[in-house]
């Protein structure tokens, strides 16, 4: 005998939808992540708890209010006409593309959140959903942790300055205690030609320790913003020439020439002239260090549009593509196999673009490896006067 008929399944079915919106919800309701369901006009329809948590207001006071509440500026001003833009053209510029942005919570405090919107479409409406998650802890923990990294290499760079610095303080040091011991002690009498020697070891190595000397305290005047200028306007092209003449012997130390290859005449800068020599010499003094022997260092000056460009341009080794980024950092210098050769606390590049920056100026290069470098100062023309030099 057959069985009778179900007449209960059209009751079964309602009861596993029932139980399936009921798992859904429950799913939804659970979850750490924001679930909001936004209109077609961009109306808040439904949240879950954890959007109302994160936001901080209530159910009752969102439904029905325009999502981008819960957005500042530019962001609220955006969301609209990403919208509108969607649904006049199909282009997406926010459906279905996760991104970071700025949320807005009732008590008006911004934090970060990831959002990401879907579209979906019920009973024939088409409706978004976003899901937004706060990572406010997470950007707190990523910048607690490149602070660390920032305080690492800070101790790093003041180790390798002590390092350097112990090392260029100790080494002239050395060297002047030596020579006086010597004519002291009587082993050398000071006015023979060993003695004449050893006097002028120690006078060489007195200019080193005093130019170190002077960085540190130059260092120390830019940190603490008391270094002081005293501008006049004076003419380029003399500007260059004295400082050509000014470091030619540490260019025949070095087996190289400075040659000023283009300067229009008259041009004028309004700059403190010491300073910016100061400068000079030691884009001057860095480009005899690393260019080959018997090659030019050439010094040019142009004019674009209302500033002159400056610049030292050599053609020896070039600076690493990997240091470059480093370059005016404080205490700093390229690895180089002849380091000690050629020494020095890594501050001249630092000095010299504070210096510049004081002068509303720029100072940069172009450089690559084997082929040479040009630094280049970039200051604003001035108009000359009749004090000018």
């Amino acid at each position: 005998m057959s069985s009778p008929p179900n007449h209960d399944n059209k009751t079964n079915d309602t009861g596993s939808v029932s139980d399936l919106l009921a798992r859904t919800k429950a799913i939804v309701d659970t979850i750490v992540d924001g679930v909001i369901t936004i209109s077609d006009c961009g109306l808040i329809e439904t949240v879950n708890p954890a959007a109302e948590n994160i936001f901080g207001y209530r159910l009752d006071e969102l439904t029905g209010k325009n999502v981008s509440m819960l957005m500042p500026n530019p962001y609220r001003a955006e969301h609209d006409q990403y919208l509108d833009n969607y649904l006049s053209t199909g282009e997406k510029k926010i459906i279905g593309i996760g991104r970071e942005v700025t949320g807005l919570r009732k008590n008006g405090s911004t934090f970060p959140l990831e959002l990401a919107i879907s579209e979906m479409e019920v009973n024939g409406q088409r409706m978004f959903t976003g899901i937004v998650r706060d990572i406010s802890e997470r950007k707190e923990t990523e910048e607690q942790l490149r602070s660390a990294i920032r305080r690492v290499h800070e101790q790093q760079i003041k180790d390798e300055f002590i390092a350097t610095v112990s090392h260029e303080l100790r080494t002239p040091l050395t060297s002047i205690k030596a020579s006086l011991e010597l004519i002291i002690g009587g082993a050398i009498k000071p006015n023979s030609s060993q003695g004449d020697m050893l006097i002028n070891i120690a006078h060489k190595n007195s200019d080193r320790l005093l130019l170190l000397i002077n960085d540190i305290l130059d260092i120390s005047k830019i940190e603490s913003e008391k270094m002081q200028f005293n501008k006049q306007v004076i003419r380029v092209k003399p500007f260059l020439e004295t400082a050509i003449f000014d470091n030619q012997a540490y260019a025949e130390k070095h087996h190289v020439k400075f040659a000023l290859i283009f300067c229009p005449d008259p041009i004028y800068i309004d700059v403190d002239p010491d300073r910016l020599m100061q400068v000079m010499s030691n884009l001057m003094s860095n480009a005899a260090k690393f260019s080959n022997q018997d090659s030019i260092i050439e010094i040019t000056a142009k004019l674009m549009d209302d500033k002159i460009r400056i610049a030292v341009c050599d053609k020896g080794r070039g600076i690493p593509l990997d240091f470059q980024s480093r370059v005016f950092e404080k205490f700093t210098q390229a690895d180089t196999s002849d380091k000690r050769a050629m020494s020095g606390t890594g501050l001249g590049l630092h000095i010299s673009k504070a210096i510049v920056e004081q002068h509303q100026g720029t100072l940069s290069f172009k450089s690559e490896p084997d082929k040479g470098s040009e630094f280049y100062i970039d200051l604003q023309r001035a108009n000359p006067t009749k004090s000018s030099p």
